[in-house]
């Protein structure tokens, strides 16, 4: 007699699945939180770096007797630092005749405090890395600042800092693609930059 044997059935036990969707659960249990925190702190970041060419800013003028602004592009995603000096005071760190141009002379690293006689001032970027325009990451966007003439969303925006360091009140706010939101109060009375924040909905 001839008999044929039956085939085995191919598949999963529930077992199998259940430790499956276990397995899968707790990778994205670990998973997705790590992502979700790397996407702050790359906006935490960011907005860090803001505050800090705040801050040099506002050192910068009181220690050099000039004015200062950070000037940020709203649109394009840029920060620099612009000091209000008239030009030979904005090109003296320059190479004199003879030498590698752009290279900075260390006896050009200090500054008069003399006042100018007469010469028109104008602003000029800051003789380092901080005087050239400082890109945000390209998921990383300037939503507007709040200033003394108001809510601004497009165009550049300057925060201004006088020789003694004061400044208005402003509030400058950045977002990231997953719209986390980031605020940076200029606090003038506190002499700080706050940053504040806020989650997305």
């Amino acid at each position: 007699m001839n008999r044929n044997p039956i085939p085995a059935r191919a598949g999963f036990t529930l077992i199998e699945v259940m430790a499956v969707v276990v397995v899968i659960g707790l990778v994205m249990g670990l998973v997705v939180p790590n992502f979700a925190a790397r996407r702050g702190a790359e906006l935490e970041e960011s907005a860090r770096l803001v505050a800090d060419a705040l801050h040099i800013a506002r050192e910068r003028a009181i220690v050099t007797g000039a004015a200062h602004r950070a000037l940020l592009d709203l649109e394009v995603g840029t920060t620099r630092i612009d000091w209000h000096v008239d030009e030979s005071r904005a090109f003296a760190h320059l190479s004199r005749p003879g030498d590698d141009l752009g290279r900075e002379r260390s006896d050009d690293r200090a500054f008069s405090l003399s006042p100018p006689e007469n010469e028109e001032r104008n602003y000029f970027p800051i003789p380092n890395r901080f005087g050239r325009e400082e890109w945000l990451p390209e998921n990383i966007f300037f939503v507007g600042a709040n200033t003394p003439d108001g809510w601004i969303e497009d165009g550049t925006v300057q925060i201004v800092f006088q020789v003694d360091g004061s400044t208005d009140y402003a509030e400058i706010v950045l977002r990231d693609n997953w719209e986390n939101r980031v605020i940076l109060e200029v606090q003038p009375l506190l002499e700080i930059v706050r940053i504040r924040k806020e989650e997305a909905p």
